[in-house]
């Protein structure tokens, strides 16, 4: 299957690093929530990886859905289900063992970053594991010309660019409504406020994935 943000340079070795701590610590029969599952790469890469475990994908997009539903058939389930209304998804397992999302949540306001963390701590076994793999936010001016060197580095050796902002302000207003990814700082301090400790597994760029599991 092929990936379908395949131009993210750095996309294949973190989502191979995601999927290779959900394939060790996996028990058989564990449920994997995936919010914005899209048509379903992450699946592929998890069922490829174990096919002992049951991947759940959810995403608001009836198309994309249909797709992965397509692909898979009874080795896993595909719900519609809009981030910004949490209380009408219904998975078809009460409990899962891994709750994740890639590159999604840079698309969600903060408010709704801090629900979607809460609603899927919540579906969560007691020994669960949350997974986020995304953008954080740059926050020091002084600091930008040492991650462009990063990004440079990053489309030297991939052969496509992570980003092209020159300065710190042009990277700030490249923000937007559709654009919006949180702090480091943000994500401890939500995890923290759901009894959770968090920390950075894999970090490229600023494109980060963070695991997160009950104290």
């Amino acid at each position: 299957m092929k990936d379908p943000i395949g131009s993210h340079p750095t996309r294949a070795e973190q989502l191979d690093i995601l999927v290779t701590i959900i394939a060790e610590m996996a028990r058989p029969g564990d449920a994997i929530l995936d919010l914005g599952c899209g048509t379903g790469y992450l699946e592929h890469l998890l069922l490829a990886a174990r096919n002992d475990i049951f991947p759940i994908g959810v995403d608001r997009n009836l198309d994309s859905l249909a797709t992965a539903a397509a692909q898979f058939g009874t080795r896993a389930a595909f719900v519609r289900g809009d981030l910004t209304a949490l209380d009408a998804i219904k998975p078809p397992r009460e409990r899962c063992r891994f709750a994740v999302t890639a590159l999604t949540f840079h698309d969600l306001s903060d408010v709704d970053k801090q629900a979607v963390l809460a609603w899927m701590a919540a579906q969560l076994e007691e020994d669960g594991v949350i997974l986020i793999y995304d953008r954080l936010r740059l926050t020091e001016p002084s600091l930008f010309a040492m991650q462009r060197a990063i990004w440079n580095r990053i489309e030297r050796i991939n052969g496509r660019a992570m980003r092209t902002a020159a300065t710190f302000a042009a990277y700030e207003a490249d923000l937007s409504e559709t654009n919006r990814p949180a702090r480091l700082c943000d994500y401890e301090t939500w995890f923290e406020a759901l009894g959770f400790g968090s920390q950075i597994l894999h970090l490229h760029g600023n494109v980060a994935l963070i695991g997160a599991a009950r104290r």
